[in-house]
């Protein structure tokens, strides 16, 4: 991996590779239930007392989450790139705040 400027580009670029690899292993699952389909097109899945045809659904589901999983990569990826710190506000106390208890009293350690 090629070094960037800027520790935000190469999180960008991480953040894009993930989304890239998830892809790709999103759809190598989907040509896997593909064959699956081909092969046993009767299998039928029931739940509360329906059936339906098992493949279209399970292939509808890992769709559909992959999209989802690509697409917050990949927004998180933009928002990185255009400068937002992506924990700036967490609901933890920030490491300049570690030394003091959560109470907002002074420690003895304080300095």
């Amino acid at each position: 991996m090629p070094d960037s400027s800027s520790p935000n580009e190469s999180a960008a670029q991480l953040l894009k590779s993930a989304a890239i690899l998830f892809s790709a292993l999103g759809a190598a699952f989907l040509a896997w239930l593909g064959v699956q389909w081909q092969k046993y097109p009767e299998l039928r899945a029931s739940q509360f007392g329906f059936e339906a045809p098992l493949w279209p659904a399970l292939g509808g589901f890992v769709l559909l989450a992959v999209i989802a999983v690509v697409s917050l990569f990949w927004t998180a990826a933009r928002r990185v790139e255009a400068g937002e710190d992506l924990f700036a506000r967490r609901h933890r106390r920030q490491s300049s705040e570690w030394d003091r208890p959560s109470n907002g009293q002074v420690s003895e350690y304080s300095e």
